[in-house]
């Protein structure tokens, strides 16, 4: 990760932005990405998030201002005072935000669960030409196939480092482990006999953006109730289902517990703003019965530094899983 100090951060602020900041709180630090919150002189406040890869920052930013052109709401990038929207610094750039108040929505608030779906529908339809127009954009999740591919090797490498490993998460991983290789068998077994291929095919000149961690982590709510799209550094092209399967997989985390309601809800309150044909829904479906959560969770556990606390949330994840797909009737018997 590279070592960015304050005074090389004010300093960029000053000469490159115009901005007499007099404070550089560090936020966020990831090995891709670092956010600092920015305080000036004036009172103003700002966001300046540094992208290890250059390319994916002027994308981020192209996004952005598509999006918001668009009337979605997002953070807007501030430009610097010469160049384009990002300042390059060695292999990555700079990028500076106003600094947005707000907090986290709560799903079990009435009516939030659809307004998130509503929200994230406005979304994929409003980011329909971006790609079309060619603008930078990654496609590695377009393709279903290559995604489930790419987590099926990464849930085989887990599995073989757990059989190193006599810490209980590992163990537990390990017990779980054939019942997940279950349904990800089962997901393959299906996906010829679905319309996968043709709505790629269909979808391939002019696709919709995903965000690609769309939740309430990644939306921020004002005084007003209203919603704002941040943290765009996953999007890619993408068919808009996998947005939608993963908003659902974070709601019923956050109940603890497997809802058929709350997943008709949002696929309701998506559909009002959005088409979703039943080869879609069928499709949504399906990417239930992957086990997304379970292997993120055990990547999180396995190869960062451990938290004790993700071993509650694996087995809580197991068993949210176990009663949805006895309740769908889908999945490995």
């Amino acid at each position: 990760m590279l070592k960015i100090d304050e005074k090389e951060i004010l300093g960029i602020l000053r000469e490159k932005y115009g901005v007499a900041a007099d404070q550089a709180i560090r936020v966020r630090r990831k090995t891709d990405r670092q956010v600092w919150r920015i305080h000036d002189a004036s009172g103003a406040e700002y966001a300046l998030k540094f992208v290890a890869k250059g390319g994916k920052g002027r994308m981020i930013a192209m996004v952005n201002d598509y999006l918001h052109k668009k009337g979605i709401p997002v953070a807007t990038v501030i430009p610097p005072l010469e160049g384009d929207a990002s300042v390059p610094r060695d292999e990555g750039c700079f990028l500076l935000f106003p600094w947005l108040e707000g907090t986290h929505p709560d799903y079990t608030e009435p009516g939030m669960i659809e307004k998130m779906a509503k929200l994230l529908a406005e979304f994929h339809e409003a980011s329909r030409g971006y790609a079309a127009a060619g603008y930078p954009i990654a496609d590695g999740r377009y393709d279903w196939n290559r995604v489930y591919n790419r987590k099926i090797k990464k849930m085989e490498r887990l599995r073989k480092m757990a059989v190193q490993d006599p810490d209980p998460f590992a163990q537990t991983f390990l017990d779980q482990y054939p019942w997940l290789r279950l349904r990800v068998d089962w997901v393959l077994d299906k996906l010829p006999d679905t319309a996968l291929r043709r709505l790629l095919e269909e979808n391939r000149d002019d696709p919709a953006l995903g965000h690609g961690d769309y939740s309430h982590l990644n939306l921020l709510r004002d005084h007003r109730n209203e919603l704002t799209v941040i943290d765009l550094d996953t999007v890619s092209t993408a068919l808009p289902m996998r947005d939608i399967s993963h908003l659902v997989t974070w709601i019923n985390d956050a109940f603890g517990d497997w809802s058929r309601d709350r997943l008709d809800r949002v696929v309701h309150a998506y559909r009002e703003t959005s088409p979703l044909t039943e080869e879609e829904y069928t499709l949504l479906l399906i990417d239930q019965i992957f086990p997304h959560r379970a292997i993120r969770l055990a990547e999180k556990y396995l190869e960062y530094p451990r938290n004790a606390a993700l071993l509650q949330q694996f087995e809580r994840c197991i068993g949210i899983d176990a009663r949805k797909l006895n309740d769908l009737g889908m999945g490995p018997s």
